[in-house]
């Protein structure tokens, strides 16, 4: 039977109307995609700059805490030159005699102090040209009749620290005054700064610079910036030179720490690099979108899903690093003090808290002996003593410096039994530092440890009121004679605080 006239008019509306449906899904649904793409990347994009932007700040504040540390050691180094009475007391430059002998001992005492192996300089500058120590080819290159001078002129500009005596601030320099005619100086190369500033890094695409108070970079983990240089002009307007903030531009999370000697230490992550994930997911859905483009709406909610969840797997990996501690893996003073505070304004039903507060007994003295990398490893064997005699449910943080800290959770309702199962903990701390000091395969120095507990008993009190209570028992442990511990409203704390 052949086709009607009606019947091939319907057909022709039909197809019509099916063509006009086919086209329409496949304009309209790729631009409904791409609006919604859109509005997603603003939103997701900003939430993850200012995520990222956190945990920028929360590592930056831990690298300044360790630049700050490690330039104050070689303060601390020169200051024990420049308060050495004996090296006081000579000044060939003011018209004395040179000494050979007296500079043999000094030169004896300069390699007793230098901790470091990695100083460019360490030594001593006298007015008429003798230099005792090692100071570099970088000092002596200015002639002997004018390195005195420099350094005299260095020391008086900036009270200390400098970078702008080595070309190409190829060095971080400290000074200080001995006598009227003898100048400390001790130095570090930049790259030396680099190297700890590369130790530090845990996201992808940051960098952090050190530089002095013009923004002049001392230090670098960019390879492509070199030491000597001003900071880019769209970084260095992000810097807050004043209150330290972290600043989000188009372009830029740029976080800012002002270290004690009014250098800084800012840490810079590309916009980009924070959204490089989001757009390589984006571009697989418009492509996958424009191919099938009847299927598109419902794929949008599957990848979109997707994203999220990865998403979040980013930011629950990144949070982690930002809790926690570099050198022991331990939760960090700022995410401890925040769990705690959440754990006592929202306690369990029938559970009880118990705070032990704790450092190692005469840590500065192992520091001293047997320098930093030491006291480093010996900071990690603490923290490992403690992930084994506490349990995964005890919370536990390193404070800072030797300090650590363990929220333990009791169920016993009993203060009694409260009590007694803390000394049980305690000595069981005290038991394990004691075995591993004997244990033949130790091959640290021995420590000891002293503590101080607190026990939470409902009351409306945070981490403040209960550490501030912790550390008076840790007091009353010292003044015991340590290697031991307190519980804070014992007679015997009372007795030893009193």
């Amino acid at each position: 039977m052949s086709e009607t006239p009606n019947n091939k008019t319907a057909n022709k509306t039909t197809a019509k109307l099916r063509t006009m449906i086919i086209a329409g899904f496949a304009v309209l649904v790729p631009v409904m995609l791409l609006f919604v793409i859109t509005a997603f990347n603003m939103r997701m994009g900003d939430a993850m700059k200012k995520q990222t932007a956190d945990m920028v700040t929360n590592l930056n504040m831990q690298i300044k805490v360790n630049t700050d540390s490690y330039l104050e050691v070689v303060e601390g180094n020169v200051h024990m030159i420049t308060s050495d009475e004996e090296i006081q007391s000579y000044a060939p430059g003011s018209g004395d005699k040179k000494d050979l002998s007296i500079e043999a001992i000094i030169e004896d005492k300069l390699s007793t102090y230098a901790i470091y192996s990695n100083y460019l300089d360490y030594g001593i500058v006298y007015s008429d040209g003798t230099t005792l120590g090692n100071i570099s080819n970088d000092l002596k290159i200015m002639g002997t009749d004018r390195i005195y001078t420099v350094l005299d002129k260095a020391l008086k500009k900036t009270g200390g620290w400098s970078s702008e005596i080595v070309p190409n601030r190829g060095a971080a320099i400290y000074l200080s005054r001995i006598n009227d005619v003898a100048i400390a100086v001790g130095s570090i190369p930049s790259q030396e700064l680099t190297t700890r500033l590369k130790d530090s890094l845990f996201i992808d695409g940051m960098n952090i610079y050190v530089a002095d108070k013009s923004l002049v970079i001392i230090s670098t983990t960019d390879a492509d910036t070199n030491p000597g240089s001003y900071m880019k002009t769209n970084i260095s307007r992000s810097v807050d030179r004043v209150k330290s903030e972290t600043l989000i531009s188009d372009n830029y999370v740029v976080a800012t720490q002002k270290l004690k000697n009014d250098w800084f230490v800012v840490a810079v992550i590309p916009s980009a690099d924070i959204l490089t994930a989001l757009q390589a997911t984006n571009r697989y859905v418009i492509a996958f979108s424009v191919v099938a483009s009847l299927l598109a709406l419902g794929y949008v909610i599957y990848v979109t899903q997707r994203i999220v969840n990865s998403v979040n797997q980013t930011m629950d990996k990144l949070d982690v690093k930002a809790q926690t501690d570099l050198l022991t893996g331990l939760i960090n003073k700022r995410s401890f003090e925040e769990i705690v505070d959440a754990a006592l304004n929202n306690p369990e039903d029938h559970v009880s808290y118990a705070l032990i507060f704790m450092d190692i007994d005469n840590f500065k003295g192992v520091n001293d002996r047997c320098g930093h990398d030491v006291g480093d490893m010996v900071l990690k064997s603490f923290s490992h003593t403690i992930d084994t005699v506490f349990r995964e449910t005890d919370i536990k943080g390193r404070l800072g410096g030797d300090e650590f800290c363990v929220l333990m959770k009791m169920t016993e309702e009993d203060r009694a039994m409260l009590i007694e199962h803390v000394n049980e903990v305690c000595r069981r701390f005290v038991d394990a530092l004691h075995r591993k000091a004997n244990s033949a395969r130790q091959s640290l120095p021995a420590v000891t440890s002293s503590m101080g507990a607190a026990l939470w008993d409902g009351a409306p009190e945070g981490f403040e009121e209960l550490y501030h209570k912790a550390d008076t028992a840790l007091y009353a442990s010292k003044n015991r004679g340590k290697d031991t511990w307190s519980i804070y409203g014992q007679d015997d704390v009372k007795e030893a605080i009193e």
